[in-house]
């Protein structure tokens, strides 16, 4: 352990010993770091060079990826729960499974890949495997012990089958020999004696029975007595009907009779019979010498307790694991949580599982788990309880890990949204952080920001896109930005530039658009004639004059023309004025001179304006007559 706690030596390149190195923070979880220069160092050569730093994420890995959005479903579906009221533990047993499910399926998924890798790839796989393999073995105790706790607190049965899952092999064995159904089968098969072991070690006593049988000397008085010790030995269950303690009267009788047997050589006939009915009559010496067909200290733990505590409850749990744990100086960062959760010792299970390098993943969703069951108590040095600190600051440095990755930033953004003290104001900078890229990822990006009520966020980064339209030409995009931004002023601002390049070329850009703004020609006044104006062309375009007419004079008379426009305006009128109909009243003429005297000093219009009066004086004498005859009438 002493490895893992000390900080890793980074080497850059290039800078020399006597350098000032500085660092600035870029995002997420990268650092910038750079040779600093320095007035009274003009000695120390300089190099330009900035060297960005960040830890292996091996979560990042394509092979991983699958582990991490799966995960992430479970973890919300958790949220959920957390605000429901009665029993939830039957609810987080299931999502515990969920967490499993993912993990064989990861871990399966790996040794496919693995198997058919090349060899510069296999090691950083079977590296993986063995990583996923340590986190589900000690997500599976935490589960039996921390999870799905069962009536009376017995943990044995359960442990039991916990050490079947994980160590396979030698059950597999054994049914690959009675597969055969070969008697004699411990003079073919020369790892007959390694099975009948691994499954006595296991609890697996139809299985040794079952070997038993196909020994060469089966018909022996011996083995026939080992048979019938097997198939009469009470086996602890807590729905067996039978109590702890008349349980423990029944097994101790039975005990009793094995040990006279074992100690009247009753089997000597073999020393591996011998040797196993002394390891079931609890004869503890003879535990080690087995050792060799285990893979771990815990299948011995799980030995020793099954034929010597077989109603073991968890609190009894840390005295064995302890001493079997440290003759086997098991000292991996496995081996120490898996020692630590049988001490009911939380904190340091937390403490050594994130030494195993998946990057805060088991971590996270662990303690997210237990903090959900009220499992978790972390006291500090003050006896002060920090369970709720410890849980927030695991999720916030795993969803803070995950922004830092081009495709898996929004699922760390879910996870930082529910950390409720500091989530929202890591997740508010780390946004801001983020690259842009496509319009499809700022768009999710927003999403998030509104979602959370982020608004000066939605706001800078609408604008920040909105200018980069503008420098690409690209106008009705850029207007579009600025209506999700809000912001009348940089609304205003484009509305500008689309009648500019009007006045400029006698083309309105993104009909489209400006045809169908609605509500949201409110955003601003010079929005607003901008879209009154697009409609008097549309209106224009299809005959309707009188409704293109009205427009117009609104126009004129609203006030909200910009100074350079009133003269493009007022060359629209000349056509209407000078139409075979009489399309403006003569209220509307008498407006048209009004601005035409208060507006038609633009040397744009110079051209027009003789020709703008004599349209208007013509207009007004046909509406005045004509008026005057609907008058009469």
């Amino acid at each position: 352990m002493a490895e893992a706690d000390s900080p890793p030596t980074v080497d850059i390149p290039n800078i020399s010993k006597n350098a000032c190195i500085a660092g600035s923070w870029l995002n997420s979880n990268k650092i910038s770091i750079y040779v600093e220069r320095l007035k009274k160092q003009s000695n120390v050569k300089y190099d330009p060079t900035v060297h960005v730093l960040r830890p292996e994420v091996i979560l990042f890995s394509p092979q991983l990826r699958k582990l991490v959005n799966e995960s992430n479903g479970v973890f919300l579906s958790i949220q959920k729960i957390k605000s429901s009221s009665g029993d939830v533990r039957p609810e987080l047993l299931k999502h515990s499974k969920q967490y499993r499910s993912i993990l064989r399926a990861c871990i399966e998924s790996l040794q496919d890949i693995c198997g058919k890798s090349l060899s510069d790839k296999k090691e950083s796989l079977e590296n993986f495997l063995t990583i996923f393999y340590q986190i589900e073995c000690v997500w599976h105790l935490t589960e039996i012990l921390y999870v799905d706790v069962v009536p009376g607190d017995v943990v044995l049965p359960q442990l039991l089958e916990w050490i079947k899952f994980h160590f396979p092999s030698r059950e597999l064995m054994a049914l690959k020999i009675l597969a055969q159904k070969t008697i004699g089968a411990d003079l073919e098969h020369t790892n007959y004696w390694e099975a009948v072991i691994g499954c006595a070690l296991h609890g697996k006593l139809d299985l040794v029975r079952a070997l038993l049988i196909l020994h060469s000397k089966a018909d022996h008085p011996a083995f026939v007595m080992a048979e019938n010790v097997l198939k009469t030995m009470p086996v602890y269950n807590v729905y067996g009907g039978y109590s702890v303690n008349e349980f423990t009267m029944r097994w101790k009788h039975w005990q009793l009779d094995l040990c006279s047997n074992v100690n009247n050589n009753a089997f000597i006939i073999d020393t591996n019979l011998e040797m196993i009915m002394k390891l079931i009559s609890g004869k503890q010496d003879i535990l080690w010498q087995f050792s060799q067909y285990t893979d771990a200290w815990y299948e011995l733990l799980a030995a020793k307790l099954f034929y010597t505590s077989p109603c073991c409850k968890q609190p009894e749990l840390s005295h064995h694991a302890n001493s079997m744990s440290k003759r086997w100086q098991a000292n991996r960062p496995s081996d120490n949580a898996i020692r630590a959760l049988m001490e009911n010792n939380l904190h340091h299970v937390i403490k050594e599982i994130q030494y195993m390098g998946e990057n805060g993943w088991f971590a996270a969703h662990l303690v997210d788990l237990l903090y959900t069951c009220g499992k978790l108590k972390i006291l500090d040095k003050d006896q002060l309880e920090v369970s709720s600190q410890l849980h927030e600051s695991l999720i916030l440095e795993y969803g803070n890990t995950l922004m830092g990755h081009h495709s898996l930033w929004q699922c760390g953004a879910s996870y930082l949204i529910h950390c409720p003290i500091q989530g929202l104001a890591r997740l508010e900078i780390l946004l801001q952080s983020l690259p842009m890229g496509s319009e499809a990822r700022v768009s999710k990006i927003l999403d998030i920001a509104r979602d959370n009520k982020m608004d000066h966020i939605v706001t800078s980064i609408c604008k920040i896109q909105g200018i980069k339209c503008i420098k690409q030409g690209r106008l009705g995009n850029a207007l579009a930005w600025a209506l999700k931004a809000q912001d009348s002023g940089f609304t205003t601002y484009i509305a500008d530039e689309f009648l500019k390049y009007y006045a400029e070329n006698g083309k309105l850009e993104c009909r489209d658009l400006l045809e169908n703004l609605g509500f949201c020609m409110m955003a601003s006044d010079r929005l607003t004639f901008l879209g009154k104006y697009c409609e008097f062309h549309q209106m224009y375009g299809i005959g309707e004059f009188k409704e293109a007419a009205s427009l117009l004079v609104s126009l004129l008379v609203s006030n909200l023309t910009p100074k350079y426009f009133w003269s493009i305006l007022l060359s629209d009128a000349i056509p209407l004025l000078e139409a075979k109909d009489v399309i403006l009243s003569s209220s509307d003429c008498f407006e048209l001179l009004r601005c035409v005297e208060a507006h038609g000093d633009d040397p744009k219009f110079q051209g027009e304006i003789e020709i703008f009066r004599l349209a208007v004086a013509r207009n007004l004498a046909r509406a005045l007559s004509l008026e005057g005859c609907q008058v009469e009438h």
